[in-house]
């Protein structure tokens, strides 16, 4: 009988996706930096659980087994010129290049450029006033940082 409660229970939770920094990147931190409002409520529907030290400018999650952090943040004002909202995820697993396969095809898609000549363990991409970024230093966790200045935007 537990093993038929324990199925059911399995089959009704659903599935995270099948790669979830990029599902990240497009569903929540795209948008959340563009100020589209589909990015904040998108965190939930990926398995992001709220996570301590959120305050009244940032908001932080975490997966269930904590395998990805993700920070939500916005500084300033669209009125005073001086809007930036920042979207970190910290991929746990799978490295930089686990990060990087995940967040290039993407990135790509949506008509952003790729710096050149940056060193090993860094990758920047750019489009109007967003900038994305990939880093990982010495044993730690892949950092992708995704931001939105309104100085910066066209």
């Amino acid at each position: 009988m537990l093993a038929l409660v324990l199925a059911a229970a399995l089959a009704a939770a659903a599935p995270p996706p099948p790669d979830l920094t990029a599902s990240v990147l497009t569903d929540v931190c795209l948008p959340y930096v563009t100020g589209d409002s589909r990015g904040a409520t998108a965190v939930g529907t990926l398995g992001f659980l709220p996570a301590p030290a959120s305050d009244g400018d940032t908001l932080n999650f975490k997966t269930e087994d904590e395998a990805w952090l993700l920070r939500l943040t916005t500084t300033g004002s669209a009125a005073d010129d001086n809007l930036n909202r920042v979207c970190v995820i910290q991929a746990r697993r799978g490295g930089f290049d686990g990060a990087r396969q995940s967040i290039q095809p993407v990135l790509r898609e949506q008509g952003f450029t790729p710096e050149a000549d940056l060193p090993a363990g860094r990758a920047i991409w750019t489009r109007g006033g967003v900038t994305v970024s990939l880093r990982q230093n010495p044993g730690a966790a892949a950092i992708v940082r995704v931001t939105f200045s309104s100085l910066d935007a066209d």
